[in-house]
């Protein structure tokens, strides 16, 4: 019947010259013509085709139309390569996912996160130029690829190597054109290492019949064995605190196909059939999840899309249901978990207390991908259910699979979370002795506030700029990610370690007052610094009152300046 009644449209001749106007516009537009080079489009000079293509252009059109009224925040056009693409051709391009070896995780009714903090990898030097995997079913190997490059750029002073999906979707564990498993691939990259783009670079764009594996290239070791996945919103959160992750979400519906820009919220079924590389989470209408999609710059916003945040379950277009991404192997040096009051998290016969620092091995922590393991008698940290509807947490055999032992040191709120069991924290009870235990988190409560002895981070303004040094000045640049931008933050002390081996120092109290680098003294009151996870804020520990301050928007040289909350300029996360 839409078919018909379309046809009758068609047949006025003013609606007909419309149509077929626009139709020639969007054959000669950058989404047009890519979806001519990408076999998404192929133009017809006979009145048969060309009547075809004018009824779907026009039944594209009128879904627009319907789009933009149903969703309000995100918007939606014809200005895209899958204009000519009935929503059912549309749905088989984009293909069902194969499934991973790795089992599916419970699928429970995970619950809405809405965390205020806003994390962007896009501008951290270490997310790679969107890429089109044309017509071939590769999104796979384009995730995990673009996860692999991520995680290699940020073990590796942020330097930035591109590698190459092709070889994933000829020579890796999938099956090639017909899909595959993003986790399945970055644990043979893992094993196997991946070539270079430039060595290696793709050529399935313009065909669905996968190339033959080429076995020329020099294969690079990445540097890492271990690929772990999360689910729920909060744990994917946490885990792109960290690093990019790769995502599978329902990519074959409508608000897919005609996607131009704003958050998706609604519109999509949840069962996966499309592998994204998620890059962060922030608000803005609404909140959102950010994610870096493989169907070119022409789609989208840039290649990017944007996905409502907060909803729960699954996640909207079921983004939730799994998160997956590679972790060191290296054991990193030892430190110590402390509190806010100073006393250091130790095992005793298995079980844990906070204790003023003492020295020994039973304080002292390394952590192994979501594994955190102690020195004295190297057990993995671990909560199990009690049966009582609690949790018990201890040390325990590691054991890479188990559940139980994955944790995410959340640097930015300054506490201990599990990965696993959904909203848990280590929590410190001084009516049991200082008895360490598991709790529901809590933003900002005194005994989940647990950090690492020292840490080695990026520090980003609210405005995007990354705090670096200029000479002995604190300044802020928009640059690429560069060894100067890690700063080592020590808990104990209270010191801002730069790259170059000088601290934050503040010796004038008072507005405007300097801030400048000077030699590190952990005695020095003028160089003790507490962030403020509530406020976003570098509170000076001795001039009570003032905080860090970039003053000015481009933060040429920070100062010193009373404490405000609401101040923009006073406001960072930590990143890396």
């Amino acid at each position: 019947m839409v078919r018909y009644l379309l046809t009758a449209v068609l047949a006025a001749a003013p609606v007909f010259a419309d149509i077929r106007a626009e139709l020639q516009v969007w054959i000669r537009s950058e989404a047009g013509q890519y979806a001519v080079a990408h076999g998404l489009y192929k133009p017809s000079f006979e009145s048969t085709g060309l009547q075809n293509d004018l009824e779907v252009f026009a039944a594209a059109k009128a879904t627009v139309e319907r789009l933009n009224r149903e969703h309000p925040l995100a918007h939606f056009s014809v200005e895209t390569p899958f204009a000519l693409l009935t929503n059912a051709q549309f749905a088989a391009w984009v293909g069902p996912e194969v499934n991973s070896t790795r089992p599916s995780p419970t699928e429970l009714a995970a619950p809405a996160s809405l965390s205020e903090n806003a994390v962007d990898w896009t501008q951290s030097g270490c997310v790679g130029p969107v890429k089109a995997q044309g017509g071939c079913g590769s999104c796979f190997a384009f995730a995990a690829v673009a996860a692999a490059e991520s995680a290699y750029c940020l073990a590796n002073g942020r330097r930035l190597t591109t590698f190459s999906e092709q070889q994933v979707t000829s020579c890796g564990p999938g099956y090639g054109c017909g899909g595959g498993s993003a986790f399945d691939s970055l644990k043979w990259a893992a094993a196997q290492g991946l070539c270079t783009d430039a060595a290696y670079p793709y050529t399935n764009g313009n065909t669905a019949t996968t190339q033959q594996c080429q076995r020329t290239c020099s294969q690079q070791k990445l540097g890492f064995t271990d690929v772990v996945s999360v689910s729920g919103e909060g744990a994917i959160e946490a885990a792109l605190n960290e690093k990019p992750v790769t995502i599978r979400l329902h990519g074959g519906s409508e608000v897919f196909q005609y996607y131009k820009g704003g958050i998706i919220s609604s519109g999509c079924p949840v069962e996966p059939n499309h592998a994204v590389l998620a890059v962060g989470y922030g608000s803005a209408e609404a909140p959102f999840f950010k994610l870096k999609n493989s169907w070119g710059s022409w789609w989208g916003e840039g290649g990017y899309v944007r996905l409502r945040r907060g909803v729960g379950g699954l996640g909207t277009c079921g983004m939730a249901r799994m998160a997956t991404y590679p972790v060191a192997t290296s054991l990193e040096p030892s430190f110590n978990l402390m509190t806010r009051n100073n006393l250091m998290i130790a095992e005793h016969y298995s079980n844990l207390f906070a204790n003023p620092k003492s020295g020994l091995p039973n304080e002292n922590w390394q952590s192994h991908g979501f594994q955190i393991i102690v020195n004295s008698n190297g057990e993995c940290l671990d909560a199990f259910s009690n049966g009582a509807g609690g949790y018990t947490v201890h040390t325990f055999k590691c054991d890479k699979g188990n559940g139980n032992q994955k944790w995410i040191i959340d640097s930015l709120k300054h506490r201990i979370q599990h990965a696993t069991h959904d909203n848990l924290c280590l929590d410190v009870d001084p009516a049991q002795n200082n008895k360490v235990q598991v709790w529901t988190c809590f933003d900002d409560a005194p005994n989940q506030w647990i950090v690492r002895s020292e840490e080695k981070i990026g520090i980003i303004s609210m405005q995007g700029r990354l705090m670096t040094t200029t000479g002995d000045a604190v300044s802020f640049a928009s640059a690429m990610w560069q060894d100067s931008f890690y700063w080592t933050i020590n808990n104990v002390d209270h010191t801002m370690r730069a790259n170059n081996g000088k601290c934050i120092d503040a010796f004038e109290p008072k507005n405007g007052g300097t801030v400048h680098l000077w030699d590190c003294d952990g005695g020095n009151a003028n160089q003790k610094w507490i962030y403020d996870a509530s406020t976003h804020q570098f509170r000076h520990a001795t001039h009570t009152g003032f905080c860090l301050d970039m003053g000015s928007a481009t933060g040429e040289r920070a100062h010193l300046w009373t404490c405000d909350a609401s101040n923009s300029l006073q406001q960072f996360y930590y990143v890396g």
